[in-house]
């Protein structure tokens, strides 16, 4: 047994190839059905149902900056709206493409702020990439309003299993992805989506439910992202039960919160369901809160779906990786940046690095 697997099993997480009528999944048909019984295990005991009424959406362009960064890109402004039989919500994003890149690819960025990719956006233009930005409050409300802001207000909800604003923020890139996907400047094929944070928590909800995206990208994610949470160190889901963090989740989440053995789940089930597309998680080496030795096993361990289809997950020695580790190879990506909490140039340039090594 391999020292990281050694680490894995120290962990007693629950078994993703094993269904709920324990029985051992071998093959791909099998993880279909699995894949299918982990969503359900999620949308009850983690990040809650998404909206099962019709819906449609419409985008509006409201406004267009046609010479944005000295006149090298288009940013349009887009008012996305989302109507049902019963409500009506709107949000707006704003789309940077570059003007010397013929249907580009394109980052869905969750911004901390209006500002496109809170201020890195020529950085990421020059390397040939769009950004379709959304600040995330625009979408809900970032604080204790008792889910009465945006799609807070879209849908009727109960205490236990109705979507917490992560599953919001992911469900509402993915409105947003509806739209671009109907615009012909952009390279459908390749639309990733990127948050840190509890953006990153968001970003890995959104891939882990939407198969259209091609890439998704974590940074510094920690609990109820990347990190398992059995034999976590930094932040638990006690941290997590604070006011302004306890609307993230669903109710039902929170009853683990003094006994982890009786979660059904850990955040390896999250990652997995992103197989056998790209994944990518990045992590800070002075990150404690996150704590990146977990993020990085969580890795470790869901790679054996990606085996299960013939593709190499996380490609790396047998060992916990030092600061400044890079692995790109496989299809899950992962870096250990020197340093603290917070979505770096270094952090861009390496997802950037691995979107061009693999053409997602």
């Amino acid at each position: 047994m391999g020292l990281l697997e050694q680490e894995i099993k120290s962990r007693n997480l629950p078994e993703l190839f094993r269904n709920k009528d324990n029985e051992a999944v071998q093959n791909e048909s099998g993880w279909r059905s699995r894949r299918e019984e982990i969503k359900n295990v999620l949308c009850r005991e983690f990040c809650g149902c998404f909206p099962r009424i019709a819906h449609r959406i419409a985008g509006k362009q409201v406004l267009e900056d046609d010479s944005a960064y000295g006149g090298k890109a288009v940013v349009k402004t887009i008012n996305l709206g989302i109507v049902s039989d019963y409500s009506y919500v709107s949000f707006p994003y704003r789309l940077m493409l570059p003007k010397n890149a013929e249907r580009p690819p394109v980052f869905l960025y969750l911004a901390f702020s209006p500002e496109i990719a809170d201020g890195l956006g020529e950085e990421i233009l020059d390397a040939g990439y769009g950004v379709a930005n959304v600040y995330y409050q625009d979408i809900t409300a970032d604080y204790y309003d008792e889910h009465q802001s945006g799609l807070g207000r879209f849908c009727t909800r109960n205490n236990y299993d109705s979507w917490g604003k992560l599953a919001m923020w992911a469900w509402g890139s993915s409105r947003i992805l509806d739209d671009i996907l109907e615009r012909e400047e952009i390279d459908e094929k390749r639309v990733a989506v990127l948050g840190h944070s509890r953006l990153g928590k968001t970003a890995l909800i959104a891939g882990a439910f939407d198969e259209r995206f091609s890439l998704t990208a974590a940074n510094e994610s920690g609990a109820g992202g990347a990190a398992l949470f059995r034999g976590k160190t930094g932040e638990q889901i006690e941290n997590l039960y604070g006011k302004g963090s306890r609307l993230w989740f669903d109710g039902n989440f929170f009853n683990y919160r003094k006994d982890l053995t009786r979660m059904p789940f850990d955040q390896h089930f999250l990652l997995s369901l992103t197989a056998p597309r790209h994944l990518y998680i990045a992590s800070a080496d002075r990150d404690d809160w996150a704590d990146p030795k977990s993020e990085f096993l969580t890795c470790a361990e869901c790679s054996k779906v990606w085996n299960l289809y013939g593709e190499e997950g996380l490609v790396s020695p047998d060992r916990l990786p030092e600061t400044g580790a890079c692995y790109h190879e496989g299809r899950i990506g992962y870096h250990l940046r020197r340093g603290t909490h917070y979505l770096s140039r270094d952090d861009w340039r390496q997802i950037i690095a691995y979107r061009n090594r693999h053409g997602v």
